[in-house]
């Protein structure tokens, strides 16, 4: 084997384990982005919800049942 052929095969060796570990870092920045990504889209539903309680408020009326009517009538 020529020196030629065992430098490429090191190089091979050192580029196949930079192309790995730059793939493992990424594969774990994406999982981190993803997880914040769950986390604000929950966040920003809550701050929807609460917007759309301020701005279209509901106002709910219960009626009395007889015997209360009749209680408060008599």
């Amino acid at each position: 084997m020529s020196k030629a052929q065992m430098l490429r095969g090191l190089v091979n060796q050192r580029l196949t384990a930079a192309a790995q570990e730059i793939c493992g870092l990424l594969e774990g920045t994406m999982s981190e982005y993803e997880e914040e990504l769950c986390s604000l889209k929950e966040e920003n539903e809550r701050q929807r919800r609460l917007l759309d309680a301020v701005f279209n408020p509901e106002v709910r009326l219960q009626r009395a049942g007889w015997f209360s009517l009749f209680i408060t009538l008599t």
